[in-house]
């Protein structure tokens, strides 16, 4: 996905490359490029005293949402960048309204309006960037990869459009490619947070673990509230036997965001290990993207046997072997747990005191 950092940064190449063609033409009722630097506070003054004074100009309301999608106040900009539609079809708005649609989950609604800024011939690699990002989350990598190499050869030194080629390699299989190209970007700007993620995440499937160690620490030193980074650094612990650490960690990565099944995975991994059966089976609850896995069965099955659970730990045992039937654990689970199920029960009577 793409992070607001990256939103950031294509905020701050739009208003430095200005908002449309026919601003040179306006009077000039604020310095808006310099306003892209001052801090938020500043810019939505200067901002708002201008559109007091001009209240029909539609790219300081385009710009207004620009400042206001960097503080997060997502509804003021789309209120905004509505305004600046209605005042202006200047194709820039469209992707003013876009990005704010995309960082409100809206995708589908940002993917058209973005398109429109295009084919109304509005040029930027930012705008092909977010496109990219766009299509890649549909799946759609072919269309993603036009965008990229669009973004790419308007800025061949930009690296945004670097790491979304990589992205795109990445996606499509080209690991090495991939890599490469994350490496160029990183050459442009060295404390770009994203590529070093997914460097890290590249190298940990390589088991290069000296270089997926690197970019973590780099990426934390960056981004210290990044879970994907704490997820990392975790897994580089557990290759080091850290188990301890390594279980602070992802539970680090889950506190920042609950929704990373591996985390979750490898903690049910861990707690069963510590004896922790009933937290072991919350997290594989979270983690259902693994459960076809014979790990998690396992893990899942020996749980739910710890605490009682035997007719369940039966069924998932008896999964096991259809996906592996010569799993010898499996088996051997099995006809336990059947005898223990399956066993005559003592008479009543039988256990009365003589």
């Amino acid at each position: 996905m793409m992070s607001r950092w990256v939103l950031s940064w294509i905020v701050l190449v739009w208003m430095l490359s200005g908002c449309g063609k026919e601003e040179g033409t306006r009077e000039q009722m604020v310095n808006l490029a310099a306003v892209a630097v001052e801090d938020p506070a500043k810019q939505l003054v200067n901002l708002s005293e201008a559109i007091e004074r001009s209240k029909r100009d539609g790219s300081l309301y385009a710009r207004r949402a620009m400042v206001l999608l960097r503080q997060d106040e997502l509804d003021r900009a789309l209120s905004d960048v509505d305004e600046a539609i209605r005042l202006s079809k200047d194709p820039a708005n469209y992707f003013v309204k876009a990005q704010v649609l995309y960082l409100m989950g809206r995708r589908e609604e940002a993917l058209p309006l973005a398109l429109q800024a295009e084919r109304n011939s509005f040029e930027s690699s930012s705008l092909y960037v977010l496109l990219t990002e766009l299509y890649l989350d549909k799946g759609e990598n072919a269309k993603a990869a036009h965008f990229a190499q669009q973004a790419l050869e308007l800025s061949p030194d930009d690296p945004h459009a670097v790491y979304y080629m990589g992205r795109v390699s990445e996606v499509t299989g080209d690991t090495t490619v991939a890599i490469r190209l994350y490496q160029q970007a990183l050459k442009f700007n060295p404390d770009f947070a994203e590529t070093h993620r997914s460097l890290a995440g590249l190298y940990l499937e390589q088991h290069d673990l000296a270089q997926a160690n690197k970019h973590t620490a780099h990426g934390l030193r960056l981004k210290p509230n990044e879970p994907q980074f704490w997820y990392y650094k975790g897994m580089l612990q557990l290759q080091s036997t850290r188990k301890d650490s390594a279980l602070m960690s992802f539970e680090k990565a889950l506190s920042l965001s609950d929704t990373i099944q591996a985390a979750h995975f490898q903690l049910a991994q861990l707690q069963h290990g510590l004896g922790a059966f009933e937290l072991a089976l919350q997290h594989l609850e979270k983690a259902p993207r693994y459960s076809k896995l014979l790990k998690y069965m396992s893990v899942r099955a020996s749980s739910l046997e710890r605490i009682g659970e035997n007719l369940a730990a039966l069924r998932t045992y008896e999964r096991m072997l259809i996906i592996e039937p010569k799993h010898t654990y499996a088996r051997q689970s099995v006809a336990r747990l059947r005898y223990r199920l399956e066993r005559p029960r003592p008479q009543l009577d039988s256990m009365a005191v003589r």
